[in-house]
C-alpha cells in the first residue's frame, strides 16, 4: 500500500514538473536541456548506481555485472506524452546498434499491469522495467523523459532531460561510448 502511494506521489510530481517546466504538458519534449542537463548532474562521470532490475519478462539486469557492454537507460512513464512521443524514434536508433554491445533498458515509474496494458497500444522495443521509481532516484532523474549512456567500464558518460533532439544527441553518445 506505501508502494503504491509513494509511485503514485512520485508519478503526480513528474506531471506537476513537467507542466511547469514546460508550461505545456502536452508537448514537455520541447524542453532542450542536454547541455545544462549534463553539466549539472552530479552523476556524470561517476560510476553507475548499483541497481538489481526486473524486467516484464522476468529477468533481472545488473548494470554492474554488464560490464563491457554500452547501457542506455530511459525513464519514462506512460502518461508522459513526450516519453510516448520519442518511442518511434528510440526504437529505430536501438535497431542501428548490435545488442551484443549495446543494452537498451526502458525505466518506467508504471507498475507491470499499467505497462503491458499501455503495451497493448503502443510499441516500445527495448527491455523493459516496470515500477523503476527508486533507480530514477537513484539517477537524480527529476524531469521525463530521461536518457542515461553508461560506457562499457560501468561509468555515466550521457544524460539528457527531455530532447526534440535525441535523435542526434543519443547515437553520439552511444557511439563516443563504444569508442571509448
Amino acid at each position: 500500500m506505501i508502494m503504491k502511494k509513494l509511485n503514485f506521489y512520485i508519478l503526480t510530481t513528474s506531471l506537476i514538473a513537467c507542466s511547469i517546466i514546460c508550461s505545456a504538458p502536452v508537448h514537455c519534449s520541447s524542453l532542450t536541456l542536454p547541455s545544462r542537463t549534463q553539466q549539472d548532474s552530479t552523476i556524470l562521470n561517476q560510476p553507475a548506481p548499483a541497481l538489481v532490475l526486473h524486467s516484464l519478462d522476468g529477468k533481472t539486469y545488473v548494470p554492474a555485472r554488464m560490464k563491457g557492454k554500452v547501457i542506455v537507460l530511459n525513464f519514462w512513464f506512460e502518461a508522459c506524452k513526450p516519453c510516448v512521443s520519442e518511442m518511434p524514434l528510440l526504437n529505430a536508433i536501438k535497431e542501428k546498434y548490435d545488442p551484443g554491445k549495446v543494452v537498451f533498458l526502458a525505466l518506467s515509474l508504471d507498475n507491470a499491469d499499467a505497462v503491458n496494458k499501455f503495451l497493448k497500444k503502443h510499441q516500445f522495443n527495448f527491455t523493459i522495467i516496470p515500477g523503476a521509481g527508486k533507480a530514477a532516484d537513484s539517477y537524480g532523474v527529476y524531469a521525463y523523459p530521461a536518457t542515461v549512456v553508461i560506457d562499457a567500464a560501468g561509468i555515466v558518460r550521457f544524460m539528457q532531460v527531455g530532447g526534440p533532439d535525441i535523435g542526434q544527441t543519443l547515437p553520439r553518445a552511444i557511439d563516443a561510448a563504444l569508442n571509448r
